[in-house]
């Protein structure tokens, strides 16, 4: 990563702070993950989808967004190596960039999706750092430092880990939808049982009724053979 490279990074990283950018940051060749928090109450049913911009206030292209299906949300859709999956319930949209690069550096957002509009719900800036392992003399090795020019922007650092140990089912979206499971198949199971006991009402009212019938022709059959001669 070059002198001039850093330099406007720096001033990149600067002109965040009037725009309520959180900054993530990642290490070359490993995982970073963003997480964006969210009013569940107020987007808990919508779809959710991660864009990226070509320059902090221009049009943002879509990258990945959750299934359709907000039910299934918690699944974690990929799309090359960009990974989106949403805990509702909890309110955390979490993206994972496997494999970063230098290319993956820029200004991305979180959305919230209702029909052609998408609200914004967290405006990103990826930074991409050198790996250090890649350096033999880590002297010259550029660390952002957090001093009192970077107040008001979020830095979060995110190293890799590996991909069988992060977490593809948020609890509370399990929950949410093993009880809409189970209550799918109590009502059913509930609608199966009433229409088997209609069926057997019915057939016992129809069985009475038979009885009822060939008891009396029998007992007009025996009075008429009684008074004839």
């Amino acid at each position: 990563m070059g002198p001039l490279w850093l330099v406007v990074l720096l001033l990149v990283t600067e002109s965040t702070r009037a725009h309520n950018t959180t900054v993530f940051q990642g290490v070359a060749g490993q995982s970073l993950q963003v997480s964006c928090p969210y009013d569940s109450t107020k987007h808990w049913a919508r779809r959710k989808a991660w864009c990226r911009q070509r320059d902090e206030e221009g049009p943002c292209q879509r990258v990945v967004s959750t299934h359709s299906l907000w039910l299934l949300a918690f699944l974690k859709k990929w799309n090359g190596s960009t990974a989106i999956t949403d805990d509702a319930l909890g309110g955390t949209l979490t993206v994972t960039l496997r494999n970063l690069q230098d290319r993956d550096a820029g200004f991305y957002q979180c959305q919230s999706l209702r029909g052609s509009e998408a609200d914004t719900l967290q405006k990103v800036l990826v930074e991409v750092l050198a790996d250090p392992q890649d350096h033999q003399d880590t002297e010259g090795l550029w660390v952002p430092e957090e001093s009192g020019s970077s107040e008001g922007v979020s830095v979060e650092r995110s190293f890799s880990r590996s991909l069988s140990r992060e977490t593809s089912f948020p609890p509370t979206s399990v929950l949410l939808l093993l009880a809409f499971i189970f209550l799918s198949k109590l009502l059913a199971a509930s609608a199966l049982w009433v229409a088997a006991w209609r069926w057997q009402k019915l057939g016992t009212l129809l069985a009475s009724g038979l009885d009822s019938g060939y008891d009396t022709d029998h007992q007009l059959q025996t009075l008429t053979g009684l008074r004839s001669p």
